[in-house]
């Protein structure tokens, strides 16, 4: 353990040299924000998978694939294809804004499409509304992991690991942001091929862990369940092919995704970046699916009790089948996939209150007002963030959570991704698409965790709000007038 302790030290140590060395060459709104428009495609790449790559991929992924089989591939199958998806629809076009209409955030995307400051106000409130409460779901996953590392207390991990995410947040904004992005982007890809190659070899190989698992009796059941390694694994196809449609189609609606295309320096280089991103996000989904099934093949063996909760899979895999070494550096890719998504977040989470909210009002702030009040938001948007993950029951968490990746789909897929390739596309259909899309996923949610009404056969929520946003979209595009593009928007699209 004490390995594992001074791996995990040394890493933090060194994100806050990153954000050190961050600060220095902050001087600006645009350095705070979008990086100074100046990455290098790997670190771009990389820092764009890792910010995709939260919490759930590493603590809830393994446990996810333990209960309930191989349909969980259908969340690592969409990686490749929504990472290639995102550079390709919206890549180039995002870069060109940043330089046409100085945008840094989805809102200014937006307003720079549509010239609505309804369409821009609304996004900018999706945009703080589903970070502040998904964050306070990663907020209470780190101080998890930091305080099963450090054996203190959940409150003191979300305290130290916050610390930690605020001091290179506010000293260096994005810019700190990515390059500890890139730096922990790393850390997964690696850690991953090295926890797959060792859950296959405790297994004995895929096909033994394959066989155990289609032939033995599962606890608390009559029979074997040879299903769990099918492709629906215990579920259905319509609950599988639900997550593969958001998880894929809804990458273009996610700000701490997209606002990355802002900051690179060399759009030639662009081509590379949907292949860059997308190796690394198929190669951690490797461990996501490795260690989940091999725990499940563990207790059919009568290697391991059952697990009470299947979250602790990783735990148990890390601490009982790995050197000392590799566990420390595992866990440092843990806690480094949570950090990643909390300072994306909370990055664009001030962009939003300090630029987005105040121009739907009529306020615009100077470059120095901007960074000022910036780095104000970035403090106050976490102290009120770990507060409400430290006051939340499990009911609160799981409904926080729900706000993730199918709030953002539901509301910014359409009139950004969209939007931005189709010239018919009106203002009129992106405020009703982003308002609809954020009011029914929310509601939905709400309706589920409160036991009132739940979509049937297993859709996910934010798959069937997409799919009616996506629908609002077209139809009240066409119902209304065609807008008339202005010269820079023109030349974008047509780019």
């Amino acid at each position: 353990m004490s390995t594992i302790v001074a791996i995990s030290v040394l890493y933090l140590v060194i994100t806050l040299g990153i954000g050190v060395w961050a600060m220095r060459h902050t001087k600006t709104s645009a350095d705070f924000f979008i990086a100074g428009k100046k990455l290098g495609l790997f670190v771009m790449a990389m820092a764009s998978f890792s910010a995709a790559i939260s919490g759930w991929v590493f603590v809830g992924g393994p446990g996810l694939a333990y209960n309930i089989g191989m349909v969980a591939l259908w969340f690592t199958f969409p990686t490749s294809i929504s990472f290639a998806m995102a550079w390709y629809i919206l890549g180039k076009r995002m870069r060109l804004l940043a330089d046409a209409a100085g945008a840094m955030t989805v809102a200014d995307a937006i307003y720079a499409r549509y010239e609505s400051k309804a369409a821009s106000g609304l996004a900018g409130l999706a945009t703080l509304v589903g970070i502040v409460l998904y964050m306070a779901t990663q907020v209470l996953a780190l101080g998890t992991i930091i305080s099963f590392i450090f054996n203190i207390s959940i409150t003191a991990g979300v305290i130290i690991g916050m610390g930690v995410v605020v001091f290179y947040s506010i000293a260096g904004g994005i810019l700190a942001g990515v390059y500890t992005d890139a730096f922990q982007g790393t850390i997964m890809a690696v850690a991953s091929i090295v926890v797959f190659v060792m859950s296959l070899v405790v297994g004995g190989g895929m096909t033994n862990i394959s066989r155990t698992i289609a032939t033995t009796v599962f606890t608390g059941k009559d029979a074997a369940l040879p299903q769990f390694i099918g492709p629906w694994g215990i579920l259905t196809a319509m609950v599988g092919m639900s997550w593969f449609f958001c998880l894929s189609i809804g990458i273009v609606g996610q700000p701490h995704i997209v606002t990355k295309f802002y900051m690179i320096k060399d759009m030639r280089k662009m081509k590379w970046g949907p292949l860059m991103a997308a190796i690394p996000g198929m190669i951690t989904g490797l461990l996501f699916m490795g260690v989940g099934l091999v725990i499940r093949y563990l207790v059919l063996k009568g290697e391991i009790p059952p697990l009470s909760n299947p979250d602790d899979a990783i735990s148990i895999f890390l601490l009982n089948y790995t050197h000392p070494v590799i566990a420390g550096i595992v866990f440092a890719g843990i806690t480094s996939a949570v950090m990643s998504t909390c300072d994306s977040f909370i990055n664009i989470a001030a962009a939003a209150a300090v630029r987005d909210l105040p121009f739907a009002f009529g306020k615009k702030f100077s470059d120095k007002q901007e960074l000022y009040y910036g780095r104000i938001a970035v403090l106050i948007i976490s102290i009120f963030t770990v507060l409400a993950a430290l006051g939340l029951g499990a009911q609160g968490i799981a409904l926080l959570g729900a706000f993730g990746w199918g709030t953002f789909a539901a509301a910014l897929a359409p009139a950004l991704g969209i939007g931005l390739n189709w010239k018919r596309a009106t203002k009129e259909g992106a405020v009703a698409s982003i308002a609809i899309g954020l009011g029914l996923n929310v509601a939905l949610e709400i309706l589920k965790t409160l036991k009132i009404y739940t979509l049937p056969h297993g859709i996910y929520n934010g798959t069937f709000s997409l799919v009616v946003s996506i629908i609002v979209f077209i139809l009240i595009s066409y119902a209304t007038s065609a807008p008339k593009l202005n010269e820079k928007m023109e030349a974008i699209m047509n780019a």
